[in-house]
């Protein structure tokens, strides 16, 4: 996830109330979390600016937005600097970030043949495992897709994708396909590492993913929509990174430009009880109950534009969102309604 480097600078009035109130430099550390970001360290500095915090978030525009945030009701100004791991920056320097893929043989009868029988190894084992008890819900709203389609799901945990595929129908789970971070999970000979859920050629066979460019533009879905011209479908989570608030992240415009100009359904999928399985910053899991929950599908008109599009997805998610912070995890059933007294 990017990473950022903030820098105010207090006004005269400004210090004079933080002298009296301590906790208003506080104040910085709210608005961020307020825009989803991750808050690495908050440092008090002698110089030209007073404050410098460092911080993780999804993507530049809630890092804009909230330094903007920051800068109209809290300070006179700002200096926004986004960084880069020294590691992985040593890396790009030497040229030694070389990816592999995507892999086109994923979609061949014979790939799909052995990503089936890998299937309890990947995926089924662990949920077996962990999810006590997991349920899916909602699995009716894929007998009118005859074609490809692309599911969506909400993001709280690496436990997501294994969840969504695992209530899927057959007849989806048979030729869907996943978007992974190329520069994590497809790095030219698992880049040098020797775990196998690191080599390129497993993560496409296996996994039956393929690799996305961080901050690649619109280029970066020439190959999804490859897929799904071959028929296949398409598992994408719109906010683009895992969650830690009781907030719905902003979603990418991906999943609608990618509807409108295949002309496919898409059908979300709310996930609950993964961020206590495996919540964010743990590698520790917690065996509980989890449920993946499908909606009806969301057929987009072809007049309307990519960012009404992407609300359009965002709403029908939200709303099953709020259900279950109103009412608990079995409010996300599709066929869920509210008693009246």
């Amino acid at each position: 996830m990017p990473a950022y480097v903030l820098l105010t600078r207090l006004t005269p009035d400004g210090m004079k109330k933080v002298l009296q109130t301590p906790d208003e430099l506080r104040g910085v550390r709210r608005t961020l979390e307020e825009y989803e970001a991750t808050v690495l360290a908050d440092y008090h500095v002698l110089g030209k600016f007073n404050h410098c915090i460092i911080f993780e978030v999804s993507d530049n525009f809630r890092a804009m937005k909230a330094a903007l945030q920051l800068e109209l009701t809290h300070q006179p100004e700002s200096m926004l600097l986004p960084g880069i791991d020294i590691d992985l920056f040593e890396r790009m320097v030497k040229q030694e970030i070389r990816t592999e893929g995507p892999h086109e043989w994923q979609v061949e009868w014979w790939a799909k043949i052995a990503r089936a029988s890998m299937r309890w190894y990947q995926y089924s084992r662990w949920m077996w495992k962990y999810c006590k008890p997991f349920t899916a819900t909602g699995k009716q709203h894929f007998k009118g897709i005859d074609g490809p389609c692309i599911v969506v799901g909400n993001h709280t945990s690496h436990f997501d994708a294994l969840a969504l595929f695992h209530g899927l129908p057959q007849k989806i789970k048979w030729n869907i396909y996943f978007g992974a971070a190329a520069d994590r999970w497809f790095l030219k000979d698992g880049g040098g590492r020797k775990e196998l859920a690191l080599q390129p050629w497993y993560n496409s066979l296996v996994v039956g993913s393929f690799p996305i460019k961080r901050g690649g533009g619109s280029a970066t879905l020439e190959y999804s929509q490859w897929l799904l011209k071959q028929g296949g479908n398409l598992a994408i989570f719109p906010e683009g990174t895992r969650s830690t608030s009781r907030k719905l992240s902003r979603f990418k415009h991906g999943v609608a430009i990618l509807a409108l100009k295949q002309n496919v359904p898409i059908v979300p999928c709310y996930l609950t009880g993964l961020n206590k399985l495996r919540p964010k910053g743990t590698n520790k899991i917690f065996p509980g109950p989890a449920s993946a929950n499908y909606q009806k599908p969301i057929y987009l008109p072809k007049d309307i534009s990519i960012p009404d599009a992407t609300r359009m997805i965002y709403d029908a998610v939200n709303e099953v969102h709020q259900r279950v912070i109103k009412h608990g995890p079995q409010a996300a059933n599709s066929e869920w309604r509210e008693k009246r007294p």
